[in-house]
């Protein structure tokens, strides 16, 4: 049961978690009914003098480092807050987006600075939901619900900032995130009177037990599902045949979209089928489309509904606007099902080589391993003491972290050999070909952008400033 909900907004230096840092943290905690409880918060994360922030990534949000460093936290303190929100019991964690970006930032900054990277998403209640599939869903189930701002190719835009706008959502500015976070609380509300039937179906999906038993490939039932992997022509909607448990990963369903390419399961070997489904798609064949294979994952509050869930919402999906062909769908489904056996021995062979997650840089390993237990006992007293007290872990990665830990947050506790370490480890990270190379990047944006002068040369500025 959900106590309140904490919508949240991220404004990153870069897209990469695994190499990039956050920028900035907004969030507004409200009510089931969706209205606010306590204060606002705003935080901005002070950087280290290790990094470098993506130029693109400034241009968008105007935060330079010069900027987030005179009014922000270091990151362990600006961690403990975000995890201190987080983990309040019976917390619902949302935003735009935010499962597949702003979650993934948060996840690698708590690994870093010493915190369970995944207790905050499930312990004492608390779980995650995202409204981007959510307006999709209704787009493309309920149209009438909400005003649909068009890109310029004609199609839908789900863009939080056209929608917020389209709908008179939109407070303050965009890409800065306390404004993005009550323009979202905004829309929320109007989708959720104006569909609340769809809101409380798709709410629901964030148990990822309900999402499963939608998915149970034994069964043979078709189901709709909403994402933003089919194109929005179709409403990001395609109709998929649940067809296995994912053979490494028993919280994925691999399903596939009835269209006549979901033949080629049949038709083709192992082989063949992992090259259509891994190879870019620009150098793919010429005239060949991809199997519509999709990995779902139970956790991400997939948007997948059964025809009993549609009837019982009292929806009549207009297949044709969702470019669906039913009487082709049903073939194709027969066809796969008549084959079922070679068919999945075939998946098996595709998704059951184990995934390489391993990463050189520690600050990138998160997903090389779990942290033993043993280790994380250690993580209060490295957060407690400031990276100051003699801890041994048996994980190398952490190790390393500890010593980046201590260097990056307190650095004038550095003893001169720890400071000679970190000196090293600098000119590692920052050598003179990258920083010629980052120069040379926001000079040439310099010369494109003129207006965006201030950004650009603060990025300069701090290129020069953290030169080894």
């Amino acid at each position: 049961m959900t106590d309140t909900f904490l919508w949240f907004d991220l404004e990153t230096f870069g897209r990469s978690p695994r190499e990039s840092r956050i920028a900035q943290f907004a969030a507004i905690r409200t009510d089931a009914a969706l209205q606010p409880v306590g204060e606002p918060i705003s935080l901005f994360c002070r950087p280290a003098d290790d990094f470098l922030p993506e130029p693109e990534a400034a241009l968008i949000t105007g935060l330079t480092p010069q900027a987030v460093s005179a009014a922000g936290l270091c990151e362990a303190e600006f961690m403990a807050v975000l995890h201190e929100q987080f983990s309040q019991p019976g917390t619902c964690a949302l935003g735009y987006n935010t499962l597949r970006f702003d979650d993934e930032f948060i996840r690698f900054g708590l690994y870093r600075n010493f915190f369970d990277a995944y207790e905050r998403e499930y312990a004492g209640g608390n779980s995650r939901w995202d409204l981007l599939d959510v307006m999709r869903m209704l787009y493309a189930l309920q149209p009438g619900a909400l005003q649909w701002p068009l890109r310029e190719d004609g199609q839908p835009s789900f863009k939080l900032e056209h929608l917020a706008k389209a709908n008179g959502c939109f407070e303050g500015e965009a890409h800065e995130a306390l404004s993005d976070v009550r323009s979202l609380i905004n829309l929320a509300r109007k989708a959720k009177m104006a569909a609340p039937a769809l809101w409380d179906y798709a709410l629901s999906l964030r148990d990822k037990n309900r999402v499963a038993e939608r998915l149970q490939p034994h069964r043979g039932r078709r189901v709709l599902h909403v994402s933003g992997q089919f194109p929005a022509a179709h409403a990001c909607t395609g109709l998929m045949l649940p067809l296995m448990t994912h053979p490494l990963i028993k919280g994925r369903t691999l399903a596939v979209e009835l269209r006549p390419e979901a033949l080629m399961l049949i038709e083709r070997g192992a082989e063949e089928i992992e090259r259509n489904l891994f190879t870019k798609a620009a150098l793919l064949p010429e005239g060949e489309a991809r199997i519509g294979i999709k990995e779902i994952h139970h956790n991400r509050c997939p948007i997948v509904l059964e025809p009993e869930d549609a009837a019982a919402l009292g929806l009549k999906p207009d297949l044709a606007r969702l470019g669906i062909d039913l009487a082709q769908a049903r073939e194709i489904q027969a066809q796969l099902q008549a084959a079922a056996e070679p068919v999945m021995a075939k998946l098996a062979a595709v998704f059951g080589k184990p995934r390489e997650y391993a990463d050189d840089d520690p600050d990138g390993a998160l997903y090389a391993g779990f942290i033993d237990r043993a280790d994380k006992l250690k993580f209060s007293k490295a957060r407690s003491s400031q990276g100051q007290a003699p801890l041994v872990f048996h994980d190398a990665r952490l190790t390393e972290l500890y010593f980046r830990y201590k260097a990056r947050n307190w650095p004038e506790t550095l003893d001169a050999g720890e400071a000679r370490q970190w000196q090293d480890f600098r000119r590692l990270r920052l050598t003179p070909e990258r920083l010629a190379a980052y120069r040379e990047e926001c000079t040439r944006l310099l010369a494109e952008q003129p207006g965006q002068a201030p950004v650009l040369q603060a990025l300069l500025d701090w290129a020069q400033r953290i030169a080894p």
